[in-house]
C-alpha cells in the first residue's frame, strides 16, 4: 500500500507504453477483422504515478469520501460479537491521517490510466476502423476506499465486486444505461452475437 510521483515522465511508464503500442497497432492497415486486447495495470497498487497526475488534485482541497465509522456496528455474529473489524490499512492511514492524501493518490492513478485511455481512442477516432469497432472497456474488480472501515478489494460487499464497464457499438448515437446486473463471462456470447460469429458448440 504506497503510492508516490515516478522520477520521469508518462512517456517513461509501462502503461503508457502499452497504450502506445495499442495506438499503433489500430493505425496499421487491416485487411481482415481484427480483435485487440489491451490491459493497463493502473490504477492498481502501488499508486506510482508521474507528478503532472498528482499536481491535477490540490493537497490541501483534496478530501476522502466520508468514511463512517460506525459502518460495521451492524454486522454481528450470533453470539452479538462483531464479526468484522477494521482492516490494517485503514487503521494505518487514520493513525497518521493519511486517508486524505490516499485518496489523492488513488485519484492521481485513475487520471493517469485514463489518460493512457486516451491515447487509444484518439488513435481509434483517426483508424479507417472506427466506425465499425466494438469497443468494450472494463475493471477486473471494485475497491474499497474507506468504505466499511477498509482499503483494497476482495471482499462481498459492491465496493469491491462491482466494476466499471462501458460497450460502446459502431452506430451508437446516444448514451444508454443498464440498471441489470450483469456478468464480466457474458462477454464471449455476447461478443460472438455483435460480430455475426458462429456459436461454439458446448
Amino acid at each position: 500500500f504506497a503510492w508516490g510521483p515516478t522520477r520521469g515522465g508518462k512517456e517513461e511508464t509501462s502503461d503508457y507504453r502499452t497504450a502506445q503500442w495499442a495506438a499503433e497497432q489500430l493505425l496499421k492497415e487491416h485487411t481482415q477483422p481484427f480483435f485487440l486486447a489491451v490491459g493497463l495495470s493502473k490504477p492498481h497498487l502501488p499508486f506510482y504515478v508521474p507528478q503532472e497526475f498528482f499536481d491535477l488534485y490540490d493537497p490541501e482541497a483534496t478530501r476522502a469520501n466520508e468514511i463512517r465509522e460506525d459502518d460495521l456496528d451492524d454486522i454481528l455474529r450470533p453470539d452479538g460479537k462483531p464479526k468484522t473489524r477494521p482492516s490494517p490499512d485503514y487503521l494505518w492511514l487514520k493513525e497518521n491521517n493519511l486517508i486524505d492524501t490516499a485518496a489523492r493518490a488513488y485519484l492521481a492513478a485513475s487520471s493517469y490510466a485514463d489518460a493512457c485511455l486516451g491515447v487509444i481512442f484518439d488513435a481509434l477516432k483517426k483508424c479507417p476502423h472506427y466506425d465499425n469497432t466494438i469497443v468494450i472497456l472494463w475493471g477486473d474488480h471494485g475497491w474499497h476506499l474507506g468504505e466499511k472501515l477498509r482499503y483494497r478489494k476482495a471482499t462481498g460487499w459492491h465496493e469491491s465486486t462491482r466494476v466499471p464497464l462501458i460497450v460502446r457499438l459502431p452506430g451508437m448515437t446516444e448514451r444508454q444505461d443498464c440498471e441489470r446486473l450483469v456478468n464480466l463471462i457474458d462477454f464471449y456470447p455476447t461478443l460472438i452475437e455483435l460480430c455475426g460469429l458462429p456459436k461454439k458448440s458446448v
